[in-house]
C-alpha cells in the first residue's frame, strides 16, 4: 500500500549532524520524496508486505535456527547463500528490512533525496541499496552493518541539482542516547557514484552494564545527508529504527562472553516429526501443544499426567504471535527450578503404564515443557506432559536443546521462547552431538571470566591537504584477544574553524583510511578502538587543510537544454549573459555567474562591476552570482564579477555585452588614415530609421580600403551604438561572408578601427582574426584605441 506521510524539511535532533544550511531538500530512507501543491515535502512509502507488518515486530519466520561451529564474528563482508535468501524476499524489501534471525538482519530498499528550489521539487534520485547487518557471539558487544548501493535514478537525467558526483554521507547511529552504546564517528562521504564499489562498513559497540548478564538494549539507524551539486546540505530524515540486545552471559563459555543479537524476531527451537533422531520426542511435544488432547491412532487422547480438567501447556510457536506469556524461560541446569521439575517429572512418570513408558525397553520419561524452563513441571501455573521415549531420542533432542540455547542466545528467565513443531523434513544435517564442555553451562563453561586487555589504538602522524580533498590517515589497532576491534574515527574542530565545518571518511570503521572536511583550519581526527569489554581507548591527529579559493574557470559553452524542469548550469563560468549579447537601453540584463567551491562550508561575495560607474557586492547562493542591472545609455560594457570565500581565496571573470537604443542617433564618418599595411580609406553612415526597433539599424553602410588590396564592405549590419560621449561602434557581415566591427571616436581628430574575422571561427572576433588595424587592443568600446585619421573626420550625431 502506498503511505504519503508529511515530513518537517529538518533532521531529528537525535541526527543532527550536519544541520540543514537552509530548507532545500531532504534524503529519506523511508519512501520516495514528494511536495504537494503547498510547498510541503512529504515521503511515499510502499509497505510491499501484505497488511503492513505488526506493531512494534520487524520479525520473519527463517524456518531455520542459525547453526553456528564457533563464536560468531561478522565476516570480511556479507556472503553466502543466507545473505541472498534474505535479501531476496520480499520482507527484506521495505523501509524497515527483514531479521532473518538472531544474529541476522538485511534490508534490500532505496534512499531518495530531492533538492527543493523556490516551493518545486526540481532535483532528485533514488538508489537502490542492500545492507545487511551482523551481530556476534564472540566476546565483542556490537554489531557490523554493511552497506552496498545498486542502480541510480536521478531526474533530471543529466543536469539537476543533484548528480552522481554529489556526495553522500552516511553512518549508524545510537538513538535515544542508550547507555553503553558507544558510537562517536564521523560520517564516511563518497560520490552518488561510487557507493556501489564494494561494501562499506559500520559497527557499534556495547559496553557491559550493571545487573544479571550486564544486559543492554540499543536502537540504532541509518543516519545520512547529500550535499548536493551546489554545495546546499539536502539533511537526512528519520530513519526506521533497529533493535539490538546485548548481554555478557557467562553460560554459554568462555569464548563467547560477551555478545548482541537482532531480538525482534521470535526465537522458537523446532523439532521436526519427520527425523527419526527426535521424531518421538517432537510427536511427544505436538500431542502436548495439541491439548486438551490430541490424536493417537486417529482417536482422541489425553497426555499423561492424565486429570479431569482440561490442560493448557505452554510455549507452542505460532507465527507473528510473542506474548510473552506463552513462552518458555530458560533456567539453570541443576539449580532449584530444575532439580523441583525433576521431582515433579519423576512422580508423575511412576504413574505411566507400561505400555507407554518401559524402561526395560530402553525408554527415558521426557518431559514437555521442559526441565531446564520455568515453565517445568513444578510451575503451578502450567500443566505439563511426560512420556517414555528411547533414551538415544531423548539425549539426541536434549542436545539439540542445548545447541539451540547455545544458537539464538537464550539467557535465563529474561528470553521468551518458543517450541516449533514441523511436519516437514528436516533442514541440514545437524547431528545428535553434545555441546562442547567449554559451550556448556556451569561448571563446564562457568568459573571466573578471564582476564581481558584492552585494545591499543594509534591514530597515526598528523597530515596536512585542502579543503574538500581527502587526505590519508595511517591508523591502526588491535586487541590481544580477538586481533582487530571495532574501531571508528571521529573529528573535533579546532577553535578557528568556521561553525558548520564538518568532516567526513572514506571509511570511518577502517584505521587506514581517509579524511575529508569542508572547511580549512585546524581538525583533530581521533580514532577510537573499543573491545565492548573494556573502556575504549583513543588517539588522536592533527589535520591542518589550507583554504582553494573559489573558481569561475573558462566561459563554459551553452548547449540547448533538453531536460525538464529547468535546471542549473553545469560547468563553472558566466552562463548569463553571453559574450556579445546585445540588449535595448532600459532593458534587464540578467547575470548568472558560476563558480566551483571545494569547501562545502564556505559562504561566498560577490562583487559586480558593471561598467558603467555603478557596482553591486551581494552573496553568493548555489554556488552562483546571480544579479540584474539596467543601462540607461549604450554602450559596450564590460561587466566584471568576482567571487571571494570567506576565508579571502578569490577569483574574477568577466563578460562583454552590447547595448544599443534606436533613438540615440547616428554617426558618418569620410577620411584616411596611415596604416601598417598602407593608407586606408574609409566611410560609413549607420542610422536607425524613424520606428526601428532594431537591434539591426535598417540604413548604412561601411566601405574600407587599403592599397595593400584590403577592401572591406558591408553587406548588413547587426546592431549600432552610438554612445553620449560620442563613441561609435556598429557590427555586421561584409559582401565576401566574414563579420566585422568597427570602432570610431568623433573627436579632434577622429579615430578609426575595424576588425575583420571568418565567421566560421564564431559570432564575434576572437584570434586570430583576418584583419585589425590596431592588433590586441580591447573589443570593449571604451578601450578599443581606434586610430586617428590623417584626413577627413568622425561625426556621431546625437
Amino acid at each position: 500500500m502506498a503511505l504519503i506521510l508529511a515530513v518537517p524539511l529538518h533532521v531529528s535532533p537525535a541526527q543532527a549532524e550536519p544541520p540543514p544550511q537552509q530548507e532545500a531538500g531532504a534524503l529519506s530512507y523511508t519512501g520516495k520524496l514528494t511536495i504537494d501543491d503547498q510547498g510541503e515535502l512529504g515521503v511515499e512509502s510502499d509497505l510491499r508486505k501484505t497488511g503492513g507488518r505488526e506493531p512494534d515486530l520487524t520479525y520473519r519466520d527463517p524456518f531455520a535456527t542459525a547453526a553456528a561451529s564457533g563464536p560468531r564474528t561478522p565476516p570480511a563482508e556479507p556472503t553466502g547463500p543466507e545473505v541472498e535468501d534474505c535479501l531476496d524476499s520480499d520482507d527484506a524489501k521495505d523501509s524497515t528490512g527483514r531479521v532473518y534471525n538472531r544474529w541476522m538482519w538485511c534490508q534490500r530498499y532505496q534512499i531518495s533525496a530531492g533538492r527543493v528550489v523556490a516551493g518545486r521539487l526540481m532535483s532528485t534520485v533514488t538508489m537502490d541499496f542492500d545492507a545487511v547487518a551482523y551481530g556476534r557471539d564472540d566476546r565483542t558487544r556490537g554489531v557490523t552493518v554493511f552497506f552496498k548501493a545498486g542502480k541510480a535514478v536521478y531526474w533530471p537525467t543529466t543536469k539537476g541539482y543533484i548528480r552522481p558526483e554529489s556526495m553522500l554521507y552516511q553512518r549508524i547511529s545510537c538513538l535515544g542516547g542508550s547507555s553503553g552504546c558507544e558510537q562517536n564517528y564521523a560520517h564516511t562521504g563518497k560520490q552518488l557514484k561510487d557507493w556501489d564499489d564494494g561494501w562499506t562498513s559500520w559497527s557499534i559497540t556495547s559496553l557491559p552494564t550493571a545487573g544479571t548478564d550486564q544486559i543492554a538494549r540499543h536502537t540504532w539507524a541509518f543516519d545520512g545527508y547529500i550535499i548536493d551539486s551546489w554545495n546546499v546540505t539536502l539533511p537526512g530524515l528519520p530513519a526506521e529504527k533497529h533493535n539490538i540486545r546485548c548481554d555478557s552471559a557467562d553460560y554459554f563459555g568462555k569464548m563467547r562472553r560477551g555478545a548482541c543479537i537482532f531480538d525482534d524476531v521470535i526465537p522458537h527451537l523446532q523439532y521436526s516429526v519427520q527425523d527419526t533422531r527426535v521424531a518421538e520426542v517432537a510427536r511427544h511435544i505436538q500431542c502436548a501443544q495439541a491439548e486438551p488432547f490430541c490424536l493417537r491412532d486417529g482417536q482422541p487422547w489425553q497426555t499423561y499426567p492424565k486429570q479431569d480438567t482440561a490442560k493448557l501447556i505452554p510455549g507452542k510457536f505460532v507465527a507473528g504471535n510473542r506474548d510473552d506469556l506463552f513462552a518458555l524461560h530458560r533456567v539453570p541446569y541443576n539449580g532449584p527450578v530444575w532439580n523441583a521439575n525433576g521431582r515433579e517429572k519423576d512422580r508423575a512418570c511412576a504413574r505411566i503404564p507400561k505400555s507407554d513408558y518401559d524402561t526395560s525397553k530402553g525408554q527415558e520419561c521426557d518431559e514437555y515443557p521442559f526441565a531446564t524452563t520455568v515453565e517445568g513441571a513444578s510451575n503451578p501455573n502450567w500443566d505439563f506432559s511426560v512420556l517414555g521415549v528411547q533414551k538415544t531420542v531423548n539425549g539426541c533432542a536434549g542436545n539439540a536443546l542445548k545447541r539451540y540455547y547455545r544458537d539464538d542466545r537464550i539467557l535465563y528467565h529474561s528470553d521468551g521462547f518458543y517450541v516449533h513443531i514441523k511436519d516437514t523434513p528436516p533442514e541440514g544435517s545437524d547431528a545428535c552431538e553434545a555441546v562442547p564442555p567449554d559451550e556448556d553451562e556451569p561448571p563446564g563453561g562457568g568459573g571466573p571470566p578471564p582476564v581481558n586487555l584492552p585494545p591499543t589504538v594509534n591514530a597515526g602522524p598528523d597530515v596536512s591537504g585542502d579543503e574538500g580533498a581527502f587526505v590519508a590517515l595511517q591508523g591502526s589497532a588491535s586487541d590481544p584477544e580477538s586481533g582487530t576491534p571495532n574501531v571508528s574515527w571521529s573529528f573535533t574542530p579546532g577553535p578557528g574553524v568556521d561553525p558548520g565545518a564538518t568532516c567526513s571518511f572514506a571509511n570511518a570503521s577502517s584505521g587506514a583510511t581517509s579524511v575529508a572536511c569542508t572547511d580549512d583550519g585546524t581538525f583533530t581526527a581521533t580514532l577510537t578502538a573499543g573491545d565492548g569489554i573494556n573502556p575504549a581507548v583513543s588517539d588522536s591527529a592533527t589535520v591542518r587543510l589550507s583554504n582553494v579559493a573559489p573558481a569561475m574557470g573558462a566561459r563554459p559553452l551553452i548547449a540547448a537544454a533538453d531536460d525538464e524542469p529547468a535546471t542549473p548550469p553545469d560547468t563553472p563560468g558566466i552562463h548569463q549573459p553571453r559574450p556579445w549579447q546585445v540588449f535595448r537601453a532600459g532593458a534587464p540584463v540578467k547575470l548568472q555567474a558560476v563558480y566551483s567551491e571545494p569547501g562545502a562550508n564556505d559562504t561566498h561575495t560577490c562583487v559586480t562591476d558593471w561598467d558603467d560607474g555603478t557596482s553591486s557586492t551581494y552573496a553568493g547562493a548555489d554556488l552562483t552570482c546571480e544579479n540584474t542591472h539596467t543601462y540607461a545609455h549604450p554602450g559596450m560594457y564590460t561587466i566584471k564579477t568576482e567571487v571571494t570565500d570567506d576565508d579571502t581565496g578569490t577569483d574574477l571573470q568577466d563578460v562583454m555585452v552590447i547595448v544599443y537604443d534606436p533613438d540615440a542617433g547616428f554617426a558618418t564618418a569620410g577620411g584616411q588614415l596611415d596604416t601598417p599595411d598602407g593608407r586606408a580609406h574609409l566611410q560609413f553612415n549607420p542610422k536607425y530609421l524613424p520606428h526601428d526597433e532594431g537591434p539591426a539599424p535598417s540604413n548604412g553602410k561601411l566601405s574600407y580600403r587599403v592599397q595593400q588590396g584590403i577592401d572591406v564592405d558591408s553587406a548588413s549590419l547587426e546592431w549600432l551604438v552610438v554612445t553620449p560621449d560620442d563613441k561609435i561602434a556598429f557590427k555586421g557581415e561584409t559582401s565576401d561572408g566574414r563579420g566585422f566591427v568597427a570602432y570610431a571616436y568623433d573627436g579632434s581628430p577622429g579615430a578609426f578601427r575595424v576588425v575583420v574575422w571568418p565567421l566560421s571561427a564564431g559570432a564575434y572576433p576572437g584570434s586570430p582574426v583576418d584583419y585589425d588595424n590596431v592588433e590586441g587592443a580591447s573589443y570593449d568600446l571604451d578601450a578599443a584605441r581606434p586610430q586617428e585619421l590623417a584626413h577627413g573626420s568622425v561625426q556621431a550625431h546625437n
